[in-house]
């Protein structure tokens, strides 16, 4: 089959060169550029191309300058180019139009939305020239000027159409997280499927408002949705801003996952969730100045494998993460009440956080009601308000020192330094129950295979 029209790709990620050149070779000649500058001698070489299929994110010279100098030269500012990208917003998209861009494809990209899309733009391409060629001869022009124009409108029909599809999927977005269709739609949007599964290793956050029941209990039902928008909202802030994204609203509930590197995502995760209550403090004072009580939450994180997929049937179908790792995270946030503090995390998480980066301290080593392996956890008080966080901090060595002892069999001394914690914070929830407990076991030694392992009977 003779290839109609030269395509040039431009990325510098072997994979996406990989799916356009596989897709787009059988119909047209394609070239490959993997970076800016190749792009640019590609376009000024003696076999110019007809259509360009452009990424914005590239090392030294990125698809926007790219597109600027070639629409800045009479001659390639007549090459039409399409950016592929998975840069999306809306301001994206307006600053590649307003360069000279013709068109926008969004990644994960959809292979009939691309081929559509580039045979579109070429059909328009041909018939131009095919238009220009004609001025030779004006009476067969006429003729074949009528067929070119034909060819124009349907191609731009095709256009619109793909168009639609792409609207489509950015609203289908807002409710299925784009990083969710990365791995589960890679085929495109209309060819994803109930069972879909992938393996991840991931950061998962769980958050809930604390007794949202007597909370709202006293609101009418258009009140309770106005503060669970305008709650999620401000919340939702911090977890996108360090590169996380809310998997799900369960209630008044919020399930947010972390990728990356691990260390990255673990970083990332304990940041937002910092963030996140930073937010709350001042959504808070807002509601104390209208005389409204305030919003009190906790935070669970745990790092694992998960498996993201689809659950559900070709009629209705969603997509959800399951593993224990989720189900751990959720009993950490259900943790924060029992041991009074806003934000716990697991020891898997906490061993990735660089040291000192931020302020933790051990809580317990406890099972949590449905697993039979204990979890040492920790809290995270960046976030305490002032001065009960200079006294955590002031009493920091004492508490662990504290904890030490406990643990070692060593009540009578830890009973002494969880005391000399309380003398400089009466407060500290964790240093009167680690001195009641040394108390008791003081009083009632356990037996020889006892190893401090809390067990917890409620979620």
């Amino acid at each position: 089959m003779e290839r109609q029209g030269r395509v040039l790709i431009v990325d510098d990620e072997r994979f996406n060169i990989t799916v356009l050149v596989n897709l787009l070779r059988p119909y047209y000649e394609t070239l490959v550029a993997k970076s800016g500058e190749q792009a640019l001698r590609s376009v000024h070489s003696a076999t110019p191309p007809d259509l360009i299929l452009l990424d914005i994110q590239m090392p030294e010279m990125d698809g926007y300058e790219v597109c600027r100098q070639l629409k800045a030269n009479a001659a390639t500012r007549a090459i039409p180019i399409i950016f592929v990208t998975a840069m999306n917003d809306v301001g994206d998209e307006v600053k590649g139009f307003e360069l000279g861009a013709v068109d926008y494809i969004a990644k994960p990209i959809s292979p009939p939305v691309v081929y559509a899309r580039v045979r579109a733009h070429l059909e328009i391409v041909m018939a131009r020239n095919q238009i220009q060629s004609l001025n030779g001869d004006l009476s067969q022009a006429l003729v074949e000027q009528k067929m070119a124009y034909e060819a124009l409108h349907q191609a731009r029909i095709e256009l619109a159409e793909t168009q639609a599809m792409a609207v489509m999927t950015k609203a289908f977005e807002k409710f299925v997280p784009k990083q969710f269709l990365e791995c589960l739609a890679k085929e495109g949007l209309e060819h994803i499927k109930a069972g879909t599964v992938e393996l991840s290793t991931i950061t998962v956050m769980f958050t809930d408002i604390r007794s949202f029941t007597k909370l709202s209990e006293q609101m009418s039902p258009h009140d309770i949705f106005a503060l669970l928008n305008n709650y999620i909202g401000r919340m939702q802030k911090p977890i996108e801003r360090n590169n996380g994204f809310i998997d799900k609203f369960i209630g008044d509930a919020i399930m947010a996952l972390f990728d990356g590197s691990m260390q990255e995502q673990a970083t990332h995760a304990v940041q937002a969730a910092i963030g996140m209550q930073q937010e709350l403090q001042l959504f808070n004072r807002e509601r104390a100045a209208a005389g409204l009580d305030p919003v009190i939450t906790g935070i669970g994180l745990h790092i694992g494998e998960v498996m993201m997929g689809t659950l559900g049937n070709d009629n209705r179908m969603d997509s959800t993460v399951i593993g224990d790792a989720a189900n751990l995270a959720a009993r950490l946030e259900g943790l924060t009440k029992y041991y009074q503090c806003p934000i716990i995390i697991s020891d898997e998480l906490f061993a990735l956080l660089e040291p000192g980066h931020f302020l933790c301290r051990p809580l317990d080593r406890v099972v949590v009601k449905g697993r039979s392996r204990a979890v040492l956890v920790y809290e995270v008080f960046n976030t305490d308000p002032e001065p009960q966080r200079a006294r955590k901090l002031a009493s920091l060595d004492s508490y662990r020192a504290g904890l030490e002892l406990f643990y070692g069999r060593r009540w009578q001394e830890s009973l002494q330094a969880f005391q000399h914690c309380l003398e400089q914070d009466g407060d500290d929830v964790m240093s009167r129950m680690y001195a009641e407990r040394s108390s008791l076991l003081m009083a009632e030694p356990p037996a020889a295979d006892w190893n401090g392992i809390f067990e917890m009977q409620s979620k």
